[in-house]
């Protein structure tokens, strides 16, 4: 074997150069996975939190509407009675429970109790009205036919909820069957 003169061997293995650019290289992959990670992250936070905040408040809403849907309206017996702050409204049911749904303002929460039993429990957290002032629980009378004075023609509830860095508002009017089924 003839070596030329001026030509060195090279012995196997990689230079500090190579492995300084490989690190580099390999860093740069790892904080680029990091930062998409954590955009991951937050992005599935604020679905969660958004799922959460509509998934409670709208199961909370479709209850309460569809039990004073199937609330008595009559002022003879049984009347749906909203109270004027707007913070609770009480009424019997179709089955002849006495239901009473209540905005605990202190606690943010949607309360209800159903026959005067002494839990009161708690169907949604993180409760507010609509904007300062506003009602929970509104009653309107009815607007045509010749219903006995007393009798509600609608009721509307309106709130928003918080869960996380989301509010969800709601709104829902619920007209009493009695109203819809008039004889």
């Amino acid at each position: 074997m003839i070596i030329q003169k001026g030509y060195r061997r090279r012995c196997a293995g990689l230079s500090l150069v190579e492995i300084l650019i490989a690190l580099s290289i390999a860093a740069l992959l790892l904080g680029a996975t990091a930062i998409a990670f954590d955009a991951a992250l937050t992005s599935y936070k604020a679905n969660h939190d958004m799922a959460m905040a509509s998934m409670g408040t709208r199961n909370c809403l479709y209850q309460m509407s569809s039990l004073i849907r199937s609330a008595w309206n009559d002022p003879d017996y049984d009347i749906i009675d909203v109270s004027i702050d707007g913070k609770e409204i009480a009424f019997v049911d179709a089955s002849g429970r006495e239901i009473i749904y209540q905005y605990d303002e202190t606690a943010r929460q949607l309360k209800v109790n159903i026959d005067g039993g002494v839990p009161w429990y708690v169907m949604l957290d993180n409760v507010y009205p609509v904007s300062d002032g506003d009602l929970i629980f509104t009653a309107t009378d009815p607007e045509f036919g010749s219903f006995p004075a007393g009798t509600v023609g609608c009721v509307e509830i309106r709130f928003k909820t918080t869960e996380g860095d989301v509010t969800k508002g709601v709104s829902a009017a619920v007209v009493p069957r009695n109203i819809v089924y008039a004889e």
